[in-house]
């Protein structure tokens, strides 16, 4: 009777020492949170194991979540995945569709970064169509006029002017054999004898006015027809055609007259624009094309447009958020009781079965131990 008790007292004392030691191994992963001195000497295992090497944790965390869980080839294959295609063109179907069902206006749009469409984007255009003006004039003063437009209008231009000639003479003979152009005739001659005094009115007892005006006018015909006064016109005109042709841009318009014609060019651009009408028109109704095409096949490319651009930037992307850092940044912002509590939630179970452990083994070695004592 007294081995048994022996034994059994041996089993007890040996499950409290193991399932105790095993306990206080389990607490002193985490506690205490802080180093501990005695004389200046730090006490051994002051502090716990995970408070004095969370940093190196932390490090290593980071380490393993960036080279072997969040990696690069992963999260590119997880792009590629039909699921994750569904789930972007998804979301851009609904902004899409909330753009045109809650009747989304330019100014509406931009309005949550400040920004005011009408007075932002009207000195805009003002300011850029100003530079674009002057940057013009700068580069282009010195050119010839023929420099300046296109070769085919230009041409198309000497075309015309070339038969101008024909054409002026044509149009003043038939002005000319007109009533109106015989009545202006008699009128200016009518006026020129009242101004001559009574020497041109001695004329008038060899030939009446209207005999004289008709005189005037047959010859101004035949002039019309006249060889040489078409050669005449003819060199006139392309002459002066030359000299506007050979004119440069500075001769035509002089740097101090820039400034209005910027102003008004500007002005006339921002009429044409209309920005206060178009800021807060209807998205759907200012581009009504705009939407039928997205519908159609836009949706579709902004997806494919976003899921490469996120591909051929992920590694990039990566780099600067920094997984690895963050991670161990985040950790070392832990409370010591947030670790423990959490770690505790993870493991609870094996960590109750290491106690239950050392008690069973702990009984084990106390049961051997008291069959020694016993035969010994």
């Amino acid at each position: 009777m007294q081995a048994i008790l022996v034994v059994l007292f041996m089993i007890v004392i040996g499950a409290v020492i193991g399932g105790v030691t095993n306990m206080i191994a389990v607490k002193m992963l985490f506690h205490p949170f802080k180093a501990y001195y005695i004389f200046g000497k730090r006490v051994p295992f002051t502090p716990g194991l995970i408070p004095k090497r969370r940093g190196e944790i932390a490090e290593k965390i980071g380490q393993v979540v960036e080279d072997h869980l969040l990696t690069e080839s992963l999260m590119r294959e997880k792009l590629e995945t039909p699921d994750m295609r569904a789930t972007v063109h998804r979301a851009v179907s609904q902004q899409v569709a909330a753009l045109e069902e809650n009747h989304m206006t330019m100014q509406s749009l931009v309005e949550r970064f400040d920004i005011d469409v009408v007075k932002d984007g009207e000195s805009f255009v003002e300011r850029y169509t100003k530079q674009k003006l002057n940057e013009k004039y700068q580069l282009h003063q010195t050119d010839k006029i023929a420099e300046l437009i296109p070769a085919k209008v230009m041409a198309e231009i000497d075309h015309k002017v070339s038969t101008l000639d024909t054409l002026l003479l044509e149009r003043a003979r038939i002005y000319l054999e007109s009533d109106k152009g015989y009545d202006d005739i008699l009128e200016m001659l009518e006026t020129f004898f009242v101004e001559k005094g009574k020497i041109v009115s001695m004329l008038q007892m060899f030939m009446t006015k209207e005999a004289i005006a008709e005189r005037i006018q047959r010859e101004l015909i035949r002039l019309t027809t006249h060889s040489k006064a078409r050669g005449i016109l003819s060199a006139q005109i392309h002459a002066e055609y030359e000299k506007l042709k050979n004119a440069t841009l500075q001769d035509w318009i002089k740097p101090e007259q820039m400034a209005d014609i910027e102003a008004q060019v500007s002005a006339l651009v921002l009429k044409q624009i209309d920005l206060k009408q178009r800021a807060h028109m209807p998205l759907k109704s200012l581009v009504p094309h705009l939407f039928e095409m997205l519908h159609d096949r836009g949706i579709d490319r902004i997806t494919d447009l976003i899921l490469d651009t996120l591909a051929q930037r992920l590694s990039t992307i990566l780099k600067q958020v920094n997984i690895r850092g963050l991670i161990e940044e985040q950790i070392n912002r832990f409370d010591l009781d947030y670790i423990e509590r959490l770690i505790f939630e993870i493991a609870n179970k094996e960590l109750k079965l290491i106690m239950l452990l050392g008690f069973i083994l702990g009984g084990i070695i106390g049961f051997f131990q008291g069959l020694i004592a016993i035969f010994v």
